[in-house]
């Protein structure tokens, strides 16, 4: 059975992508994977035990998780194509005695290369400092703690795109979406700066909330998801996100001429990924034929 049926541009099962991608998901048959894992004790989402983001032991639980979902992923990657893993470091938390901060990236990085992926690079995303103080409320980036104790101040935050390969070779050489020159000359710095990456330019995260959240999620802005998806997929191909969210790497993906399949746990955030991918393909193929009916199954 194909991942995604012919004539279908998209789908997104309501399921917890962990037993997903170990049991209903065919081997091999991920061309692209982008995705933003919940980060444990930093956002929660909802009050399921299987959630990642409820877990506050990063060396336990957590990584337990993490450690599955790893192993998933490399079963469903083809042979010597991408995955992105979109992470932040995370500040201890006071309130369990602990201080510093966690390194969240990686362990991110050492699962992935225990699971078998092939860890190339990660690029930093920069964060505006003025912004994240008042999101974060963090007296290390306002004035009041530079002016009390410099000892105590650090930047802002980056987040990070590891760059993880299945290995082996891949048979489809990434090559149908052109990237120019100029592009490349800025994307390939080395640091994506904030001030070329709009930090608003998300989807509304407001139609995926439920009674029950706790904390804000942090979506992937679309600047970013597609840079990534031209980089490392070619049009028609399935692009997947493991935790879908509100759907943002779905909608990049499918106004870009791509497939996209998703899991997503929460029920308010999956119909809200489907929603905003069917706005896509009626945004990109508004009123042609989809691309989709020629593209054959995986």
């Amino acid at each position: 059975m194909p991942l995604i049926p012919t004539d279908d541009d998209f789908r997104i099962v309501q399921a917890d992508c962990i037993p997903h991608m170990a049991e209903d998901m065919p081997p091999e048959s991920v061309d692209f994977a982008v995705f933003s894992p919940p980060f444990p004790s930093l956002f929660a989402y909802t009050s399921l035990p299987e959630d990642i983001g409820n877990s506050e032991d990063l060396k336990g639980e957590a990584k337990l998780h993490l450690g599955f979902f790893f192993r998933g992923l490399m079963r469903v990657m083809k042979p010597g194509r991408v995955a992105i893993c979109h992470v932040m470091q995370i500040r201890r938390l006071k309130r369990t005695g602990n201080d510093g901060t966690f390194d969240f990236r990686g362990l991110c990085i050492r699962l992935g290369e225990r699971a078998g992926l092939t860890y190339e690079t990660d690029i930093p995303v920069t964060k505006n400092p003025q912004s994240q103080a008042i999101r974060t409320r963090s007296r290390a980036l306002q004035f009041a703690g530079l002016e009390r104790d410099r000892a105590g101040s650090y930047p802002a935050f980056n987040d990070y795109l590891i760059k993880f390969r299945a290995p082996g070779e891949n048979e489809v050489p990434v090559d149908q979406d052109p990237i120019t020159r100029n592009e490349w000359i800025s994307w390939a710095e080395g640091v994506w700066d904030w001030h070329a990456i709009k930090q608003t330019d998300v989807l509304n995260v407001r139609e995926g909330r439920g009674e029950d959240d706790t904390k804000h999620i942090c979506p992937l802005q679309l600047g970013v998801i597609e840079r990534l998806v031209r980089l490392y997929s070619n049009p028609g191909e399935i692009v997947f996100s493991p935790f879908a969210g509100i759907g943002s790497e779905g909608y990049q993906s499918l106004l870009l001429g791509r497939r996209f399949y998703g899991c997503e746990i929460k029920d308010e955030y999956h119909r809200a990924a489907l929603a905003n991918c069917a706005k896509a393909v009626a945004n990109r193929w508004n009123g042609q034929e989809s691309l989709f009916d020629s593209v054959p199954a995986t």
